[in-house]
């Protein structure tokens, strides 16, 4: 009786350990650390959406029969993170400035900038993570407007972008649904 608890106690300890390993994210080549913004989290409205593959997963089963390429959509997509803070004059300087910061760090770091708007009161910019074989590995969105909202989204895994506006549809992250691949393969980048 002692050998099955301690055969039970090492498999599950084993288990654990291996798990542990496989589900750390943030070493994935398409995560991206946004920083750390507990210090404007209590005084803004913010919105926070972290759906991670087990609960992606779940989520496409539930929605498989009234959406089948939903299935399709979420294969292979590892993460989904969304960020979103409401803009006030407490944090706007932090917040564009953080958004700046996040564009020198990925367009320093092999990450391709695929959409960049810039006006007065606006900033957005779309970056993707290419691996060796030239598949998209991971999004990055950042978005700042002036009287209204700054966005960060990070999506990870094997993406599609021809569907990630229907991703962003489906889970309410619209700084995501008007994403679309231009048929040539090029992307517009507006300055």
């Amino acid at each position: 009786m002692n050998k099955i608890k301690i055969i039970i106690a090492a498999i599950a300890f084993l288990s654990i350990n291996v798990l542990s390993q496989s589900t750390d994210i943030t070493k994935e080549p398409g995560y991206v650390d946004f920083g750390d913004f507990t210090s404007i989290e209590n005084t803004t409205n913010i919105t926070e959406i972290i759906l991670d593959e087990d609960l992606l997963s779940v989520l496409a089963s539930m929605s498989d029969e009234s959406d089948p390429n939903i299935m399709s959509i979420l294969n292979g997509i590892k993460l989904v993170k969304a960020n979103v803070y409401e803009i006030s004059d407490d944090n706007k300087d932090l917040l564009r400035k953080r958004i700046n910061e996040i564009d020198s760090k990925l367009t320093n770091s092999n990450w391709k900038r695929i959409v960049k708007t810039r006006s007065k009161d606006e900033m957005a910019n779309v970056y993707i993570k290419l691996n060796n074989d030239k598949k998209i590995v991971g999004l990055a969105v950042t978005n700042f407007e002036k009287d209204g909202e700054a966005a960060f989204v990070n999506i990870v895994g094997n993406i599609d972008l021809a569907t990630i506006g229907k991703l962003g549809k489906k889970f309410g992250i619209s700084q995501l649904e008007g994403m679309k691949k231009n048929n040539d393969g090029d992307s517009d980048e507006k300055q």
